[in-house]
């Protein structure tokens, strides 16, 4: 695929400066093509990397999606494929736009890909300009899609919120929407119009003669203009009666086809006949209604302002006079470029023009002169005023000040970075250190064991042998600990394979197997009320065996260790406790995390790591179990894990 017309063909030659970065996710497994990736898109956006679907969920349901989502179609675990249908189920092609990442020529894997909801696709290995182009493509996309929602909502409030009664219909003339003055002058809502002719709803006749008059849709459809009343006209509201209004209907024009619906726009002209009885009420309720309007004004904590046509100011609110500095008063008529300063307005006025031209738009600009000094970063919407002619006779802007507010994020960015960095760095040294040790480990034990076995190693050198077989022992389960860690902190949690068994009875299991390698401990085990349940058996035994050496190893020697399981209700309770010195309560709060320990004493023995309680609580929290330790002089350390059933 050729790049777009005018875009640099060298990804080093494509400037990122003319639009803000974009947060991009990528979900790769294959470490070099996330590397690949990663580098070319982090030339333009912001990248944050998965190495599976898992990861990328988990990071979607604790905070806001990204701008785009590039997501390979083959995965671990979880595939792209389901992934991408249950990203679907949450978010829309527009908030969140799917790049899907597949085998080149796998064409059924692009169409079963885009049927689940992805929105375009990029056969792999891919090249850098076609990757960058769709990229740019679906941002956009995004983009304009964002755009065109805050247009839909500006214009129904709009609609909601004006004194007139709006109807809006579809090509044919079928009723779309009313406004809640509409409603109340027809007498219809909105749910039970829906889908009628606008004739059933907006039904007028002459209010001289009575003759039923030609419906100003229907002409304004027809004749593809805008349509006013020649004649005084009455509205037969839903219940019979009659209203006499003003109107007007004019078609909906989205490109130079035929028009894609109507606007009408009505009111009731009752009044007009009260005028002079209701002049003291309506300046009443005119007063009470500014009071009000000052009050919500002032009440916003945004800057709200209103521009004229001249560039001047009319109303402000407390916030904005507040934040320049000079009371509404002052303000009032004074050129904006008075107010602001000449700094300020050099950067603001291309934006100023634009709403007086009649845009509606939202920015944001950074680095703006300050009037009372320095700069700061505000985020602003300019809503144009038009006159009933469509002249522009100005706009309201509401301004925020989100200088803290985007300091705080890029310290949140860069804070989230580290972390990354951190996570990275440990996964390559656990990795390393269990994976790269656990081959030349198995070697050591099977050859020592095939020595002993075979019964050629001398006497004097057999001590050697069972000295390399316990080493090599303590280092496999050292190793062991590792991969448990990089699975519970790095993995998503420990995995479990759910069986039903006796918690009693793998309890007891776990113990005469430390018993064997403690031959002078005194390990008394207690077993009390039911013990059957669901579990990973042998994940629990690891958890019995950790405490229970724990105990041993730390406890006041020759003093008995306490082991209890007890069944009830809904749950079982082990319980394991020794005597001896305390843990420190400075070191409770870190207990069960990893390379954390309950003593300072270095450990020569066994050469922990300081892992086993991490995982011991990873292993219960995977169970949604609870872990907790009491420790005191005079009552000594008492381990009590709660499971579930």
């Amino acid at each position: 695929m050729n790049p777009p017309a005018g875009f640099p063909t060298d990804p080093k030659e494509r400037p990122s400066r003319t639009a803000p970065s974009a947060r991009v996710w990528l979900v790769e497994d294959s470490p070099l093509q996330r590397a690949r990736a990663r580098e070319l898109l982090a030339r333009h956006h912001a990248v944050e990397t998965f190495e599976d679907a898992e990861q990328a969920l988990e990071r979607l349901s604790s905070g806001l999606p990204p701008d785009i989502l590039l997501l390979d179609w083959r995965l671990p675990g979880v595939s792209g494929l389901d992934a991408c249908r249950y990203i679907r189920e949450r978010y829309d092609e527009v908030t969140l736009p799917i790049l899907m990442l597949s085998t080149r020529g796998a064409h059924e894997d692009f169409t079963e890909g885009l049927q689940a909801g992805a929105n375009d696709y990029v056969a792999k290995p891919f090249d850098d300009a076609e990757m960058l182009a769709r990229v740019a493509s679906l941002l956009r996309v995004r983009a304009q899609g964002e755009r065109l929602r805050e247009r839909e909502a500006h214009l129904s409030t709009t609609l909601s919120s004006i004194s007139d009664a709006v109807i809006t219909t579809d090509p044919v003339g079928r009723i779309l929407f009313l406004n809640p003055v509409a409603e109340r002058i027809t007498g219809w809502s909105t749910s039970e119009a829906w889908q009628r002719p606008v004739a059933e709803v907006f039904h007028v006749i002459d209010a001289a003669t009575r003759e039923p008059l030609d419906n100003p849709v229907e002409r304004a459809l027809g004749l593809e203009s805008v349509q006013r009343p020649t004649r005084p006209a009455l509205l037969l509201r839903k219940d019979g009666t009659e209203v006499p209004i003003e109107d007007s209907a004019a078609p909906i024009r989205t490109g130079p086809d035929s028009p894609s619906g109507a606007v009408l726009i009505f009111r009731d002209v009752t009044e007009k006949t009260e005028v002079s009885r209701r002049n003291e009420a309506l300046t009443e309720q005119l007063r009470v209604s500014e009071a009000e309007q000052s009050l919500l004004l002032d009440a916003i904590p945004v800057l709200v302002s209103y521009v004229n046509a001249d560039e001047r100011y009319g109303r402000v609110n407390k916030a904005y006079e507040e934040w320049f500095g000079i009371s509404r008063d002052q303000m009032r008529n004074r050129k904006v470029r008075e107010v602001i300063g000449e700094a300020a307005y050099a950067v603001l006025g291309p934006y100023v023009r634009r709403g007086l031209a009649g845009e509606s738009l939202s920015f944001e600009q950074h680095d703006v002169p300050y009037r009372l000094g320095g700069k700061r970063d505000v985020r602003v919407s300019f809503i144009a005023h038009q006159t009933p002619d469509g002249a522009v006779d100005g706009y309201v802007a509401l301004l925020q000040d989100i200088t803290m507010q985007r300091k705080l994020e890029q310290e949140r960015e860069q804070h989230a970075r580290q972390l990354q960095q951190q996570a990275e760095f440990e996964q390559l040294l656990i990795g390393i250190v269990s994976h790269d040790l656990r081959n030349p480990l198995g070697a050591i034990l099977m050859g020592a064991e095939r020595l002993k076995r075979l019964g050629i190693v001398p006497p004097e050198a057999l001590r050697t042998v069972e000295r390399i077989q316990a080493s090599a022992t303590r280092a496999v389960k050292l190793v062991k600990e590792l991969l448990d860690f990089t699975q519970a902190r790095l993995g998503g949690g420990i995995r479990l394979e759910r069986a039903p068994s006796d918690f009693h009875q793998v309890c007891q299991a776990a113990t005469e197997e430390v018993e064997t390698a403690h031959p002078d401990a005194d390990v008394r085990v207690v077993a009390s009320g039911d013990g059957r349940g669901t579990w990973d058996a042998d994940r629990l035994a690891q958890v019995v065996q950790n405490l229970l050496t724990n105990a041993l190893k730390h406890g006041r020697p020759g003093a008995p260790v306490q082991v209890e399981t007890r069944g009830e209700d809904a749950q079982v309770t082990l319980r394991v406790h020794n005597e001896g010195p305390p843990i420190a309560a400075s070191q409770l709060p870190n207990l069960f995390q990893p390379l954390q320990r309950g003593t300072d004493a270095v450990d020569l023995a066994s050469r922990s790591v300081g892992l086993g309680l991490f995982i011991v609580k990873a292993i219960v929290d995977a169970h949604q179990g609870s872990v907790e330790v009491e420790s005191t002089a005079e009552r000594g350390t008492t381990f009590t894990v709660s499971l579930p059933r």
